[in-house]
């Protein structure tokens, strides 16, 4: 009898575990246009930091090829202009040479989609 009872309440332990986990929200394994237009218009008004650039930029984009390529130019930039300073509110420039962020600008316009006229 206590061996039923306690397979029992372990399949109900377990059972109910199960369920509670179907409300989480899923993982995001990748990255959509969304999070490279926040990071690019945080990064240009000097609100995005090292960090929050490394977890969209590091990742590779497989799903969309325009968008890896903006990726890729964004890597460039990295290379090339980033000063490794933090960024101040209103200073992007400390994180990034005024040259980068014109690309950046126009990696940002290239991303975000046309008005309607």
């Amino acid at each position: 009898m206590m061996f039923v009872t306690t397979v029992l309440l372990a399949l109900l332990i377990t059972g109910a575990s199960l369920w509670l986990a179907s409300f989480r929200h899923p993982p995001k394994f990748h990255t959509d246009r969304d999070d490279f237009i926040r990071l690019l218009q945080q990064v240009i008004s000097g609100q995005a930091d090292q960090d929050q650039w490394s977890s969209v930029m590091h990742l590779p984009v497989r799903h969309d090829p325009e968008l890896e390529q903006v990726r890729q130019r964004c890597l460039q930039v990295e290379q090339r202009y980033f000063t490794g300073a933090p960024a101040r509110m209103g200073q992007p420039e400390r994180m990034v040479a005024p040259a980068g962020l014109h690309i950046l600008e126009q990696q940002l316009k290239r991303l975000q989609p046309a008005p309607d006229a």
